[in-house]
């Protein structure tokens, strides 16, 4: 598979993970897969015992994942390392919740098959590495039920609904909740675009009317250099707008009259 496959498709396994959809990471197992949790202690080898170990978890636990980073690490033609980087929420069914900075390590390897007198690969998981070590509580299978002894409480976070897929020029692909980005700018004379976060800036091998129709319905453009989220958006004036971070963008005069009714229609909508 290529770079962009492979680490899609791990964003997409751990994902729906934490939707408590396991067949994808059930599908993707190699019969020889170690996993290693992310409680101390947490050693399993084999797909078999792997699946019959998570067949005794029983939890009434939910989760909310963060933005995701990942970094991909071809070691050779058919072993290959993906490294994801997230937050990740446990909602106990009391309204608590516990959030963990989580690392998760893959590393897959094509599987030989045959279909139609041909060969063929397939990717695997071989090793699978989750690392946020807790104490284990020996009440515990798989997830922290008992948080109470493990960690401090946090109040519910929302989820986001939406979410943008970049890769990023050091070649890391980040998943960003679209409701974390403030706006969006062209880096000049590149075919590159800086995103503004509400944590970091981040520079992305795109341009920024290419990204605009990824994402029409999330941003606006206000200028042939900007792209803004109006969900940051605290004022608007002649000729600029004004965002959540205090950043003051431009408006060109021509277009100021309709991008503040587009604004101030967009925040309309959005309130209860």
């Amino acid at each position: 598979m290529k770079s962009n496959d492979i680490i899609r498709l791990s964003i997409f396994i751990i994902t729906e993970y934490y939707k408590n959809n396991l067949h994808p990471f059930f599908e993707h197992l190699s019969d020889d897969i170690v996993w290693i949790g992310p409680a101390r202690g947490q050693y399993i080898q084999g797909k078999k015992k792997l699946i019959q170990t998570f067949a005794m978890e029983k939890h009434s636990l939910t989760f909310t994942m963060g933005d995701i980073r990942a970094r991909y690490m071809p070691l050779n033609n058919h072993i290959k390392e993906v490294v994801l980087h997230y937050d990740v929420c446990t909602h106990y069914p009391d309204g608590n919740t516990i959030t963990h900075d989580q690392w998760l390590h893959y590393t897959w390897r094509d599987k030989k098959v045959r279909e139609a007198q041909k060969a063929e690969y397939q990717p695997e998981i071989v090793c699978l590495h989750i690392s946020n070590a807790w104490p284990y509580d020996e009440r515990d299978v798989i997830y922290p039920v008992h948080y109470e002894s493990i960690s401090s409480v946090v109040p519910l976070l929302s989820k986001p609904e939406h979410y943008v897929t970049v890769k990023t020029t050091d070649r890391c692909i980040h998943r960003i909740a679209a409701s974390h980005i403030l706006y969006a700018e062209t880096v000049k004379h590149s075919a590159k675009l800086r995103i503004h976060t509400e944590s970091e800036t981040i520079t992305v091998n795109d341009t920024l009317s290419a990204f605009e129709k990824k994402y029409p319905e999330l941003f606006l453009r206000i200028h042939s250099g900007y792209l803004l989220n109006p969900a940051h958006v605290t004022d608007i004036r002649r000729f600029a707008v004004a965002l959540s971070d205090g950043t003051e963008l431009p408006i060109p005069e021509k277009k100021y009259t309709r991008i503040k009714k587009q604004i101030l229609r967009e925040a309309a909508e959005d309130k209860p």
